[in-house]
């Protein structure tokens, strides 16, 4: 006997290689067909994305900080100086896409196949609970980067589970881990992410795979031709299915080849959308820039569009009562749907109420993806985007407070900085000590583009009610006609220049409007048909102030 043949033998006798072998890849399935034998490799398929994730994932672990003040900076220094780290980073990314679509392509199929029928009402189970697992995994990575839309989009998140009756305070809290989300918020995503979530995954997915393998791959579903709807069916299904084993395929080569070709085609585009798109990474997180539009990934689009179709108080309906509903309907299909039929055309209602159920939710994540920003969206000099990461880098929120945040060491750099000149900040970040004598801040020995991108963020400080550049431009065209700002206008209607001291930013916007929900006999012309929603709130946050004032040449 050679020494390969004595290895085998030496490793199938301990470890049962030989039976494993005829029990997952030796055994027969029914025939399932060239062109329908396609639509069974999304499973198989989320298998290999979902390994691929873990080992991405554990890459980006090898680098990454779980803390506010750290994990932006983590990200930035993998894509910038770890091997393949930009590559990786953004193969892990799309990752998470594919796995979005290629589970719900598996359980679309299976549902329209009724393959969740006898006997697989415990796969299907185990499917649906992987399903809620992937998308746990996209909520709790979301958070990770702390950029500007991870952060904001998780708040908006974590404000929806708080909507749940009875517990909702309490599972708001466990998710944040504080009140208001934070580092303890980022070390439990964290731990979710890379702890509790892979481990119920891979128990779900052992449990998962062992009754696919115990019940066989359902053939697909032919026009009547099925056992009648009348007690003791499931054994008329039984004998059916024996026979179709026997008289089918094995599952090695037949089916493990389209899984393979599949697999490959989804690394190719995976590599392909990682090497040309990359990984978004945006600002950092600013806690206090609420003027920031938060918008969750594309799979989450339709509760963020369907959120907008509810008033406040029903908000609960629309966050948790309906999805639940949904989610609790979705387990609960094999013992609602029972019978031998499994053709969807044999069974229209519920594969009516699936077609429908599909049609909403593509239609609101269009919606969602279409619908106009909520703010007007300004952009940030790249300068004052650094000056905000050295601002948390120095650790300057210890001693200063920024729109109520952080120390009372030193004084509210918001509502001190705005009257300094930026020379008199510079020659401040040089020397403290040197121009406050008797000053408490250290030197801080920084170079002199650091002076520079802190100066320019500390100037800009100021109530978070920012506005674009075209505002001055939007108020002039509309507004300046019939009324005076700055001393600049015309004199039909009052004078606006200090009406941000009196009314606020959601005030003026209503007004802009349609006056005439405040005042029925109002002159003011309505704007809600002349300006979209988006410049209406650009006007308002002007008019709010505090208004920069143009540069003298």
């Amino acid at each position: 006997m050679s020494a390969r043949s004595r290895i085998g033998a030496w490793l199938d006798e301990r470890a049962g290689l030989d039976r494993v072998w005829q029990a997952l890849f030796a055994r027969h399935i029914p025939a399932i067909g060239p062109a329908r034998g396609w639509l069974y490799v999304f499973g198989g398929t989320t298998l290999f994305v979902l390994l691929l994730q873990a080992f991405t994932g554990a890459l980006l672990a090898m680098n990454y900080a779980p803390s506010p003040d750290h994990a932006y900076d983590a990200l930035r220094y993998i894509e910038s100086r770890v091997l393949l780290g930009r590559f990786i980073r953004a193969a892990h990314h799309w990752g998470a896409n594919f796995t979005v679509v290629l589970i719900s392509l598996h359980m679309l199929r299976t549902f329209l196949f009724g393959a969740f029928k006898f006997p697989r009402e415990a796969t299907w189970l185990t499917g649906v609970l992987l399903f809620f697992a992937v998308f746990a995994f996209a909520f709790t990575g979301y958070l990770l980067p702390w950029d500007q839309k991870a952060y904001w989009a998780t708040v908006v998140g974590t404000n929806l589970a708080g909507e749940l009756p009875l517990a909702g305070h309490a599972f708001e809290l466990v998710l944040k881990g504080a009140p208001q989300l934070g580092a303890a918020t980022l070390a439990r995503f964290y731990a979710f992410h890379i702890l509790w979530l892979p481990a119920t995954a891979a128990l779900l997915l052992g449990a998962h795979l062992f009754l696919v393998v115990w019940h066989g791959i359902s053939q697909p579903p032919v026009r009547r031709n099925y056992p009648p709807d009348q007690p003791g069916w499931q054994d008329e299904y039984r004998r059916r299915y024996a026979l179709a084993k026997e008289e089918g395929m094995p599952f090695f080569p037949n089916a493990v080849l389209m899984d393979i070709v599949a697999c490959v085609l989804a690394v190719v585009l995976l590599t392909a959308l990682a090497l040309h798109y990359g990984a978004p990474l945006e600002n950092p997180a600013d806690p206090t820039d609420v003027s920031y539009n938060p918008r969750p990934a594309w799979y989450f689009l339709f509760l963020f569009e369907a959120l907008k179709g509810f008033p406040g108080w029903l908000e609960p309906l629309a966050a948790v009562v309906l999805p639940g509903a949904a989610l609790l309907a979705l387990l609960l299909v094999p013992f609602l749907d029972r019978g031998s039929r499994r053709h969807p055309l044999d069974r229209p209602f519920w594969s009516g109420l699936g077609a429908a159920a599909l049609a909403g939710l593509s239609a609101l994540t269009i919606m969602g993806a279409r619908s106009p920003l909520t703010n007007p969206e300004v952009r940030e000099n790249q300068g004052i985007v650094e000056g905000k990461r050295l601002y948390r880098r120095l650790d300057c929120g210890y001693c200063h407070q920024v729109a109520g945040r952080g120390g009372k060491i030193g004084p509210a750099l918001d509502k001190i900085a705005q009257p300094h000149p930026a020379p008199w900040l510079e020659a401040h970040f040089r020397n403290p000590q040197a121009l406050v004598p008797g000053s408490v801040m250290p030197k801080l020995n920084l170079l002199p583009d650091e002076i520079n991108a802190l100066t320019a963020y500390v100037r800009l400080l100021e109530p978070k009610v920012s506005y674009t550049p075209r505002a001055p431009e939007l108020f002039m065209a509309n507004c300046a006609v019939c009324h005076t700002l700055d001393g600049k206008g015309g004199r039909v209607g009052p004078d606006l220049t200090h009406i941000g001291s009196v009314r606020g930013t959601g005030y003026l916007r209503r007004y802009i409007a349609d006056p005439t929900r405040f005042y029925p006999n109002a002159v003011m012309p309505s704007f809600k048909n002349r300006l979209t929603e988006v410049q209406i709130e650009d006007i308002a946050r002007f008019l709010k102030g505090p208004r920069r004032q143009p540069k003298k040449s």
